[in-house]
Order: C-alpha cells, then structure tokens, then sequence
C-alpha cells in the first residue's frame, strides 16, 4: 500500500503480538531496570518479527490514545522503549499486566476472555453494559428481522430493544431500527426513543436511530405522530424529526432511499466528512478504523459502500486521498 512501512505489513503471529503488548506494558508501568533493557533487546533480537511486532504495538498505542484516556486508561507511550530494542527465546516480561491496556491493545473486542468487561467500551469495541441487558440486541455487523407484538421490526447493527413495562411498545437505546405496522394496526403500539414517544399509524413504516446524541425519526411510509415534552408533530412520508436536548430539534423532508440504504445492503455518504463516515462504518466492521490525521478527518466523502465488503473503503481512502494504511492486529485499521 502507498506510503507503508514493510514492518506494518508483516504478518505477525498471534503469541508474538501478544509478546509485544506484553512488553509495551511492561516498559510502560513500574521502572524499567538494565536486566529488564537487556531481555528486551534479546527478545527483540530474535527474530525481525519481534521488532515489527513491538513497533505496531506502539503504533496503535499512540494512535489510540485520547480514546485510551477517555476510558481512564494511561495512554503514554513508554519512553524508555525508544532507546530499547527485545528476551531469550520465550521470555515473558515480569510484573502484573493491565489487563484493561492489554485486551484494548490486542483489539480484542470480546474481552471476556479475562473474566472481566468494562462498563464502558472506549472505542465501541465491544457492547456497552446496558445494551447487554436488552431484550434483542444485535452484535457488530448483525441485522435482524423479527416480529414484535404484531409489528415486524428490522434491526440494524449495535442495536438494542426493551420492551416497555405498562405499555404496548418498545424502547431504543442505541442503535437503528425500522417499524412495520400491518395495515390493520397494532393497537397502542409505541416506539420510544430519547424521551419521544413515536405512535405509527395503520400501515406505517418508520425508521428510528439513536447513535451517540444523534436521534432521529423517518416516516417512510404512512403516518405517524411523534411527542416530546409538550410539543406533537405528525410526519408523512418522507418527513424526519431530529431530536436535540429535551425537544423536537427540527422537521424537515429528507432523501428516503439514503434512509433506507442499510435495509438494502449498503452505507451511502452524501458529501460528509470522512470522520463521519467512518464513524458509521466503526458500527458495521468488526474491529475499528482509527483516522489518525486531522486533515484528512474533515475531507467530504461521495460514496456508496456495500455494507457486504466495507474494506473496499479503506481502498477508496488511499487511492483517492493518497492515505497510509496500516494493518494492526483485531481489525483496527490506521488510516493517516
């Protein structure tokens, strides 16, 4: 790829990523001592995997940083690795590992393999402790097509769905979803979303999405009518209620067929930022794409991807904006 160093694209085995994380660890916690120094550069010495290894552990430490301290994860990169190069041939460095720091750098994105789960997942790697207590919840990359007290719901990724004590309806967390009332109705059926209550008529068809602080209803087809605090709106075809602090931010028509791209297999930019579109497609992939330049993060992006191949994106980033790529292991992607 344009403007790769030959380390990043070394396939490195899974025991020698883990040694490397290992290390970086170990040269970024307690005091480094000279017996420590010397089993490094031993162990990197070994073989020039270890050295392509430990670098792009660094990478990704570096790279993910600020997502590291928003978890209250220490992100400093070790100092003292610069100057160090790696132990005998299967060598482990000594001390407790953070295991927080160490599933975070091996990408791992199920991190119950260590008995542990934050309650809180910095990059979206993983589900957050509330979507886990949700009645349907679907995973990364996962759609879903159920019925629901006589409403077919299609779910689309990272979505989860409570159902609501004392109400014929369903809650939104996170996530996206469409709603399909049969054209003989389902009586009181309510969606709810971010302090709205959303009330489709007979034959509606409604899309809802909550992603972050992005809420949003679509009406696609039929009638629905929407409340939030002390304001009610009705949306047509066509019509799309974003909702903002405790209010109905705005109403305006939007293009449905963007609307209704992820139910047809595909994930359309329409003239945004490549930040925002990443962020979308961080929803589908598994593993995650990190931008590591801010330049190229505002850059406006006209695409339509097939959610079926998203990597075919990366592709389009560094033909067309000249972008390095480097490939790190748990399907994080750096793109700068």
């Amino acid at each position: 790829m344009t403007g790769m160093n030959p380390l990043a694209s070394t396939v490195i085995p899974p025991d020698l990523q883990q040694q490397a994380h290992d290390w970086l660890l170990r040269l970024q916690g307690a005091p480094v001592t000279q017996a420590d120094a010397d089993a490094f550069r031993r162990w990197r010495a070994l073989d020039p995997r270890h050295a392509a290894a430990f670098a792009q552990a660094r990478a990704l430490w570096n790279a993910l940083g600020p997502a590291l301290q928003a978890g209250n994860v220490a992100a400093a990169p070790p100092t003292a690795a610069a100057s160090l190069p790696v132990p005998t041939a299967h060598a482990r460095p000594r001390g407790r590992v953070n295991r927080t720091r160490r599933a975070f750098l091996g990408g791992a994105v199920a991190a119950a393999a260590g008995g542990w789960l934050m309650a809180r997942s910095p990059l979206g790697m993983w589900p957050e402790m509330d979507a886990l207590g949700a009645d349907f919840r679907t995973a990364t990359g996962e759609q879903r097509t159920l019925e629901i007290l006589g409403v077919a719901v299609a779910m689309g990724t990272r979505t989860d769905l409570r159902r609501v004590d004392g109400d014929t309806g369903l809650q939104l967390g996170q996530g996206e979803a469409q709603f399909s009332v049969p054209a003989r109705g389902s009586a009181d059926f309510a969606i709810h979303v971010d302090g709205a209550r959303v009330t489709p008529a007979a034959g509606a068809r409604i899309n809802v999405r909550c992603v972050g602080a992005d809420a949003r209803v679509t009406c696609l087809a039929g009638s629905a009518t929407l409340t939030r605090g002390t304001r009610t709106v009705t949306l047509q075809p066509g019509w799309q209620a974003r909702l903002g602090g405790d209010r109905i931010a705005s109403v305006a028509q939007v293009a449905t067929d963007r609307i209704d791209a992820w139910r047809q297999g595909w994930l359309v930019a329409d003239d945004q930022p490549l930040a925002d579109v990443v962020d979308e497609i961080n929803r589908y992939r598994p593993g995650r794409i990190v931008i590591t330049g801010t330049a190229l993060q505002a850059r406006r992006v006209q695409a339509r991807i097939p959610l079926r191949d998203l990597d075919t994106f990366i592709d389009l980033v560094r033909d067309v904006y000249g972008a390095r790529v480097v490939h790190m292991p748990g399907g994080v992607v750096l793109l700068g």
